[in-house]
C-alpha cells in the first residue's frame, strides 16, 4: 500500500468514527462534563475539526479554511482563527455550537476538503518541510500524522469515553 492510500484509509476511518460518535447525541449529551475540569464533547469535536481544517487547508495548502469561507466564526459567534488550543477552561466549557447537525455539516465539508487534498497529494508534497505550530518545521506527512491522525484519535477516545460515562454506547457497540 502506498502512503497516499494509507492516509486516505485511516483518515477516512477517523472521519466515519467521528460521525458515528456524534450523530445521535442530544444537546444535553453534547455538553455533559464528567467533572469540573473536563471539556464537553461539543468543544472536543469542534477543536479537532478546526485543527484539521487549519492544518490541511491553511498550513499545508495556504488556502482559506472552510471555517472562514463559510463565515462560521461570525455566524456561530466563535473565534476567527483560534481552534481551542490553549483556550482558557472557562471559555472552552462555555463554547456552544448551533446544533450537532449543523456542526456535522461543517465537519463533512472539512473532511471533503481533506479528501480532495489527499486525492492529489504527491510523495514530493508529503516530504516537503512546513511549519506547524507547536511542532515547528516538520515534513507534511508528519504534520498530517500528528495533527489529523494521532490528535484526532486522541480526541475521539475522549468523546467515546464521555459517551460511555453517560451510559451511551461506545465504539463498536
Amino acid at each position: 500500500m502506498d502512503v497516499q492510500a494509507y492516509l486516505r484509509h485511516f483518515i477516512g476511518l477517523l472521519h466515519r468514527q467521528y460521525e458515528q460518535a456524534l450523530d445521535d447525541l442530544t444537546e444535553e449529551q453534547c455538553y455533559f462534563r464528567p467533572s469540573a475540569t473536563t471539556n464537553h464533547i461539543a468543544f472536543t469535536a469542534w477543536h479537532w475539526v478546526r485543527t484539521e481544517d487549519n492544518v490541511i487547508n491553511f498550513a499545508l495548502q495556504r488556502r482559506p479554511t472552510v471555517w472562514l469561507e463559510r463565515g462560521l466564526d461570525t455566524a456561530w459567534g466563535l473565534p476567527k482563527a483560534a481552534q481551542g488550543t490553549g483556550m482558557p477552561r472557562e471559555e472552552a466549557q462555555a463554547l456552544r455550537l448551533p446544533s450537532i447537525a449543523v456542526f456535522l455539516d461543517y465537519a463533512r465539508a472539512v473532511w471533503a476538503a481533506t479528501d480532495r487534498y489527499l486525492d492529489t497529494v504527491t510523495p514530493e508534497e508529503l516530504s516537503r518541510i512546513t511549519r506547524v505550530n507547536p511542532f515547528g518545521e516538520i515534513p507534511v506527512l508528519w504534520a498530517i500524522g500528528q495533527t489529523v491522525i494521532a490528535h484526532g484519535n486522541q480526541h475521539l477516545g475522549e468523546i467515546w469515553l464521555i459517551r460511555e460515562i453517560q451510559g451511551l454506547t461506545g465504539i463498536g457497540m
